[in-house]
């Protein structure tokens, strides 16, 4: 592989190799650690300019740990990721006359329900690395789902004379014979221990439905698929996308479903619940109304109940919409509406923890400094040892100020999965901030927990240890509140309120344009347990906005108030401003939305 400059790179370093061998094991792996390796290193390496993402694409060895990774993880979506990501390597797996890949890729459309297309995959595999056992273990199932009972036998016996007595070959040609589903044969486990008490129900119930809501996926029952859509009345269906959408007449206008399935697992769905489903949905829609108003307490005026959504396990959402506002509403799969814990308009944040991690040009800090650094500054005594992990490479200095709880580690590594990077190119204060984090190579991650003490206590503290960590060597920014801040920035911001609450080292005033014109969000308020607020669709100046977020800020944290849907907030005697609180535009979770006054000053200019 060449990087752009021509000069030969490969992808997954010997380094990379040996981190991924790490995270296999046995009967098990740490598959979720390994997919968030890989899409790191495909993202680190783009960013460097060191290769492509279609070189990475086209790569061999990244496509068959991809692949690797995604199906052990037995998940709808992650065999849909292999599957999606697989193709742009089939030359390289040609031309080496990889077995694997052909196996692995199957397998991946298998599960996706693209049953020809995984049988051509797999029949080529065996084709061209016939030596393979596994690439025969895959025929053979296909075979005997396309009623090739004797091509499915013939297959076993290739893979048992490569793997004498192998488990999953005699178990299969058993099924074969028996003339099992071929979901049915992928109802196990590799292992027999482990293969044995999923067959005879002593595994976990949970592990049993994630495992049958899998091979869910693969066989499409056609009869009962077409039995539900005309349950329920359908004007229009997208199947596999990667999930099931439509779109069905009710009241007098169209509504659209979502199903988080595939089209073979939306067949499994039972047509008498789908059925009850389509008949109780004025009244979902009525039962979520009062729900929003009588325990959320929250406005209902003007909602319009715009989609519902189907979960794998059935449990369904409901979404309501008044113009950029949005409320969720969860119902259990027996249509019983969900207990107050799982619903969005009931959550609060708790509040009381800070972070932020300062971006160091190289991954080494120096202990001594920052023990004298913060007591010569801000008179904080840091007395205890540090604390070393071996594993990661981190150290730890944990101490108490003031009933605070405060940590400062060291971790010598990137910020994982180009987070960093992409949340400094939100700061529109600072153009160069995302080239300048990518040359990051370690961090120190400040945190203060409050325990029962104010949170702004907690978050003065947080201003005063990062601005200490910021007096170690090579600091090139400070990540919090989803941006990037500027070490100059940083620090002229705590002077100027050296009296008062560091506000904007804590709040972060972020800006974006869409359509509807100039929004704004906060992002730092939760941490005092406050909503996060949202300004949307307004033909502001940047600066009035951003004027105007601080001031909303500044009371809500200052003075400690909760702010309430359907309330308004002036900060004048005549000012009237409604207030609602739904769904997040910018973020998730609930925030308020607040409109913005025509005639704000620009403090900022």
């Amino acid at each position: 592989m060449e990087n752009l400059s021509g000069t030969k790179v490969p992808i997954l370093t010997k380094e990379d190799l040996e981190s991924l061998e790490e995270m296999c094991g046995t009967t098990s792996g740490y598959f979720y650690k390994m997919l968030d390796y890989l899409d790191e290193r495909v993202r680190d390496g783009v960013r460097r300019g060191l290769f492509t993402q279609e070189q990475a694409e086209e790569d061999l060895e990244l496509a068959l740990w991809y692949a690797y990774a995604c199906n052990n993880l037995d998940e709808y979506r992650f065999y849909y990721r292999a599957a999606q990501w697989m193709p742009a390597s089939r030359p390289q797996a040609e031309s080496a006359r990889s077995g694997v890949w052909y196996y692995r890729y199957a397998c991946a459309l298998m599960y996706c329900g693209r049953l020809e297309e995984a049988r051509e995959t797999a029949e080529a595999g065996v084709a061209l690395d016939p030596e393979y056992p596994w690439g025969w273990l895959e025929v053979g199932k296909l075979r005997a789902h396309f009623q090739d009972q004797a091509g499915a036998l013939d297959a076993v016996r290739r893979g048992l004379a490569l793997v004498p007595g192998d488990y999953e070959f005699t178990t299969l040609r058993r099924e074969i014979e028996e003339g099992r589903t071929l979901e049915e044969m992928e109802f196990h486990w590799i292992d027999p221990d482990c293969d044995s008490r999923l067959q005879s129900g002593e595994t976990d119930a949970a592990e049993i439905s994630d495992k049958r809501l899998s091979v869910s996926g693969i066989c499409c029952d056609r009869s009962n698929l077409a039995a539900l859509k005309e349950a329920l009345h359908l004007t229009g269906w997208e199947a596999d996308a990667p999930y099931c959408t439509c779109t069905i007449p009710y009241q007098g206008r169209t509504l659209t479903g979502r199903f988080f399935l595939n089209e073979a697992a939306c067949s499994k769905l039972p047509l008498v619940w789908v059925q009850e489903l389509v008949w109780r949905l004025p009244e979902l829609d009525r039962r979520g109304r009062t729900f929003l108003a009588a325990q959320a307490g929250l406005s209902t005026d003007g909602l319009e109940f715009q989609w519902f959504a189907v979960q794998p396990d059935r449990v369904l959402r409901l979404c309501y919409q008044r113009e950029s506002s949005q409320q969720i509403v969860y119902f259990e799969p027996d249509f019983s509406l969900r207990e107050e814990a799982g619903q969005p308009a009931l959550e609060r944040p708790d509040g009381g923890t800070f972070l932020a991690f300062v971006l160091l040009e190289e991954p080494v800090w120096d202990v001594d400094q920052f023990r004298q650094d913060l007591r010569d500054e801000w008179g904080i005594p840091c007395l205890t040892e540090v604390q070393k992990n071996d594993a990661d490479g981190s150290s730890t200095l944990v101490f108490e100020v003031g009933g605070l709880m405060a940590a400062v580690s060291l971790y010598p590594f990137p910020v994982p999965r180009g987070e960093a990077e992409e949340n400094a190119a939100r700061n529109y204060l600072w153009p160069e901030a995302e080239e300048t984090v990518k040359r990051h190579r370690g961090q120190i991650l400040v945190s203060v927990l409050s325990r029962d003490q104010d949170p702004r206590d907690a978050g003065s503290l947080q201003v005063q240890l990062v601005r200490t960590a910021c007096k170690q060597a090579g600091v090139l920014g400070i990540y919090a509140n989803g941006t990037v801040y500027q070490p100059e920035f940083y620090h002229e911001a705590a002077d100027a309120m050296s009296e008062e609450l560091p506000l904007l080292n804590l709040v972060w005033l972020g800006l974006y344009r869409r359509e509807g014109g100039l929004c704004g969000y906060t992002d730092g308020l939760q941490s005092f347990g406050k909503d996060e607020i949202e300004v949307l669709d307004t033909d502001a100046a940047p600066g009035a906005l951003r004027s105007f977020l601080f001031d909303l800020a500044g009371y809500v944290v200052t003075e400690d108030v909760i702010l309430h849907d359907g309330e308004t907030l002036g900060f004048t005697e005549d000012q009237r401003l409604p207030i609602t609180r739904s769904t997040g535009v910018w973020h998730d979770g609930m925030t308020l939305k607040i409109s913005y006054p025509a005639d704000t000053p620009n403090l900022f200019a």
